[in-house]
């Protein structure tokens, strides 16, 4: 009668055992998915992010006739992003922000000038980094109430030396230019749109950004 007593507590043993692997595997992946549950970025965000990225091409892209008027002439639409993957940035102040290297499709329409008929790509790819500053707090002179920054995201691309991360404030986008008279919009140079530059990973923006301190 003692071996089955015995063959019964070595099943309770091992039942325990198995409850308890089962149990670490799943607090280990609950931790998982916590980590993961940080502020996605927008779409909204993205797309006004790769409007400015392709509005604002590094040389000598930049110096190609009317590539300084395709902020207020195109647009970015069905942006699919495939891969949200997320380290800490540091900034070149020293600031640490949470990163976003973003990764995915998207489709641009421009608007050429005399032209009734858009310009449109789909399914272009696009690499971008996003930082995530979150909302805080800013003290005000005089012991009024302090002021509450609300959150913002930010373009961000690396360091020419590679050690940290600058980034630029990309909202609000430009705002379209005014129509051309009809005297040019009869003109179109034939390598304005053959030239769009599509976004990728550690792109130089040109003169026109702002960046932040």
């Amino acid at each position: 009668m003692a071996k089955p007593e015995r063959s019964r507590r070595h099943r309770g043993q091992a039942l325990r055992n198995s409850l308890r692997c089962l149990m670490s595997l799943l607090a280990i992946g609950l931790l998982g998915l916590l980590g993961g549950c940080g502020p996605r970025p927008p779409k909204s965000v993205v797309q006004q992010a790769l409007a400015y990225q392709i509005s604002h091409p590094a040389e000598p892209v930049a110096s190609l006739v009317g590539s300084d008027r395709l902020a207020g002439r195109l647009e970015v639409q069905d942006v699919q992003i495939r891969q949200d993957r997320r380290e800490p940035l540091l900034l070149a102040s020293g600031e640490k922000l949470e990163g976003h290297h973003l990764s995915g499709t998207y489709t641009v329409i421009v608007k050429p000038p005399g032209s009734r008929r858009p310009y449109r790509r789909k399914g272009d790819p696009f690499q971008l980094t996003l930082a995530h500053q979150k909302a805080q707090s800013s003290p005000s002179p005089g012991g009024a109430q302090p002021k509450t920054l609300p959150e913002r995201w930010l373009l961000a691309h690396s360091s020419p030396d590679a050690k940290s991360w600058e980034v630029i404030d990309f909202f609000p986008q430009p705002a379209p230019l005014p129509e051309l008279p009809p005297a040019e919009q009869a003109y179109r140079h034939p390598t304005d749109l053959d030239a769009l530059p599509a976004p990728i990973a550690g792109f130089r923006p040109g003169v026109s950004q702002r960046t932040l301190s």
